[in-house]
C-alpha cells in the first residue's frame, strides 16, 4: 500500500506521538504502507510558523522524517501542478501530483477544509485521499 503523507500528518505524528498520525508512520516500518512525501511537503513541515508550533528545533524534525522510514521524493515542481491547479486549492496541488506521480493509492491529509471534501475525494478517484483515522481503519482490515 502506497501512501503519500501531507505535511499536516507528520505535524500531527510530531506534536502527538500516540495519534492516528504517528501510528501510521509506525506501520511505515512494519511494511504494510509505503510512506512517501516529497521535498515540498518537507519544506512545509519546516516553515517557520511551524517550527515554532512544534516547538522542536529544524535539526530535531528532520532526524524524525529521516528516522520515520519515509521516502522522500525531489521537489514538485510546476510543470507537475500545472495540471492539477484549477482541480483544487494552489497550495494543495504539490499533493496530488506527488500522489500521483509516485504512483500512491492513497493521499493522507488532516485538511478538512480543501481535501477531505467528497467533491474533492471523487474528482481525484482512483487515488484514496483519506484522514488518518480512516486510513488505520483500512490498514487494520487488510
Amino acid at each position: 500500500m502506497r501512501v503519500y503523507f501531507d505535511a499536516s500528518v507528520l505535524i500531527t505524528a510530531i506534536l502527538s506521538p500516540n495519534g492516528g498520525s504517528a501510528q501510521l508512520l509506525k506501520f511505515i516500518k512494519k511494511d504494510p504502507i509505503v510512506g512517501i512525501a516529497s521535498q515540498t511537503v518537507i519544506e512545509e513541515v519546516l516553515e517557520e510558523d511551524h517550527l515554532q508550533k512544534i516547538k522542536r528545533s529544524k535539526w530535531e524534525i528532520e532526524k524524525f522524517i529521516a528516522q520515520s522510514g519515509l521516502i522522500v521524493r525531489k521537489k514538485i515542481t510546476g510543470d507537475e501542478t500545472a495540471v492539477y491547479e484549477n482541480l483544487v486549492a494552489e497550495n494543495d496541488s504539490h499533493l496530488i501530483a506527488g500522489a500521483n506521480i509516485t504512483k500512491c493509492q492513497y493521499l493522507v491529509t488532516l485538511d478538512k477544509k480543501h481535501l477531505l471534501r467528497p467533491d474533492i475525494k471523487e474528482r481525484f478517484l482512483p487515488l484514496c485521499i483519506v484522514s488518518p483515522k480512516e486510513l488505520l481503519e483500512d490498514v487494520v482490515t487488510k
